[in-house]
């Protein structure tokens, strides 16, 4: 039954997308304005539906991939599909930065820049209905930039999206420890694409695979002082939970581990975040953000809290509209103490573009080099089980402790056995008893006049 449910899982969570909104792109590109300003509109609202599906058996590991299938929820959203926002323009920010990232001679990028302009002279902001942003559109940008940028032929889909390479498609193939041999190693993920660490950060700590998928945590590592690790590949890297608090769900105790606050901080506030700077060139992300190009081929993504939550001020300052909710943009997971399994937890990440031109460009001129756009932000989460869960969970939770207390008892009367019987063992061999009885008057008189 266990394998099933890991199979095909009954619970759904849901993913909410809280989008930014560009009002006012125009007048600042007009000189109107100077700061870009946003509206957050959202949530919009999917169910999860997750399978996984080419499942192999190697001896203690198992390998798999995952298949998720998003299904709307209009009752949910606050607003409709086919809302129309004007959004950073991705095909045209992510090939203008390949192109600056590859070194292109002048001539190319005037080519470029120039075939833009033959395609309608496509403007760094772009008006669409919801459902097309996020699941894809049409888009010329990269068919005509093709020519100029070899490895971008890598994109695999027909259509552009924000969302477009994650529903109904094929995840990369995990291979995870099932703990047969070692519990300790339960659900950790051993191989990730047929590798057995990353290749993208600068040491093998912040390039190893050793974490969890964040649905089951082997019983051992659950320990207050110990930091626990989620794998996510959308990040291309593993990121820490913390213990901060015992909480009460469903009528069982479990463990709330908290993202921790400064797992975005630059290398001056976080040490260990060096290896996540650019080795060439020397240069690290703000504080609060962190650069994830290398693994989304070549566009130049960010990935920060939302709202810029926990970052540097400048973050803020370059743009309006923005308003960091500490209690409302958090990260958490909540796991059963016993079994390890995560019955409750939200994840909250923002992507986030850079702008990264050359005076080539002429459509970018009134966006600063190096500035950090919000895109959307992202909530990941599972509110309630269903009620059959909720029950196996209860039931489960006490029963287990039922037995852990029968077992105890048994072994502690065994124990008190065993002791009893080595003692009369004792007793028995010795020619005068182990213990002296208390005698009576009359008796000690008889021994007196015996004597």
């Amino acid at each position: 039954m266990a394998f099933s449910l890991w199979e095909h899982p009954t619970v759904e969570p849901l993913m909410k997308v809280y989008l930014f909104n560009y009002t006012n792109w125009e007048r600042v590109r007009d000189g109107d304005e100077k700061k870009l300003h946003v509206e957050e509109v959202g949530p919009y609202v999917y169910s999860q539906e997750l399978d996984r599906v080419n499942v192999e058996f190697d001896g203690d590991q198992l390998s798999f991939q995952e298949l998720n299938n998003f299904r709307y929820i209009p009752e949910k959203t606050n607003g409709a599909y086919y809302d129309q926002v004007f959004v950073p323009n991705l095909p045209l920010l992510g090939v203008v930065s390949m192109s600056v990232g590859m070194n292109l001679s002048p001539f190319a990028q005037m080519s470029l820049n120039s075939a833009f302009d033959w395609a309608n002279h496509p403007d760094p902001f772009a008006k669409l209905p919801v459902h097309r942003f996020l699941w894809g559109y049409d888009d010329s940008i990269i068919n005509i930039a093709i020519p100029f940028l070899s490895f971008i032929n890598q994109w695999k889909f027909k259509e552009f999206g924000l969302l477009a390479g994650k529903n109904r498609t094929l995840s990369d193939r995990y291979t995870i420890n099932t703990g047969e041999k070692n519990i300790d190693r339960m659900n950790i993920i051993e191989k990730f694409d047929g590798r057995d660490h990353l290749t993208y950060w600068g040491s093998p700590e912040c390039n190893s695979l050793e974490a969890t998928d964040g649905s089951i945590f082997p019983p051992s590592q659950l320990d207050k002082n110990k930091t626990l690790y989620v794998f996510y590949p959308q990040l291309c890297r593993r990121l820490p939970f913390r213990f901060e608090k015992e909480v009460e769900t469903y009528g069982v105790k479990l463990l709330r581990y908290k993202m921790p606050v400064n797992v975005f901080d630059d290398a001056k506030h976080n040490p260990a975040n060096q290896c996540y700077c650019e080795i060439d060139t020397a240069t690290c992300p703000p504080k609060g953000v962190i650069n994830v190009t290398d693994c989304t081929m070549g566009a130049p993504a960010l990935v920060s809290f939302p709202h810029f939550n926990l970052g540097d001020p400048f973050l803020l300052d370059r743009i309006s509209g923005l308003h960091p909710d500490p209690l409302k943009h958090i990260s958490y997971l909540d796991i059963h103490p016993t079994l390890g399994i995560a019955l409750k937890g939200k994840s909250s990440l923002q992507l986030n573009i850079q702008v990264r031109k050359t005076n080539y460009f002429s459509n970018l001129h009134f966006l600063d080099q190096g500035l950090i756009l919000p895109i959307a932000w992202i909530e990941m989460g599972v509110d309630e089980l269903p009620e059959s869960l909720q029950a196996l969970v209860y039931h489960g939770t006490f029963s287990t402790a039922a037995a852990q207390l029968g077992l105890s008892v048994i072994c502690i009367l065994t124990l008190i056995i065993s002791s009893l019987c080595l003692c009369l063992t004792i007793v028995g061999r010795r020619k005068k008893p182990c213990v002296t009885l208390k005698k009576t008057p009359a008796e000690i008189t008889k021994n007196q006049d015996s004597s």
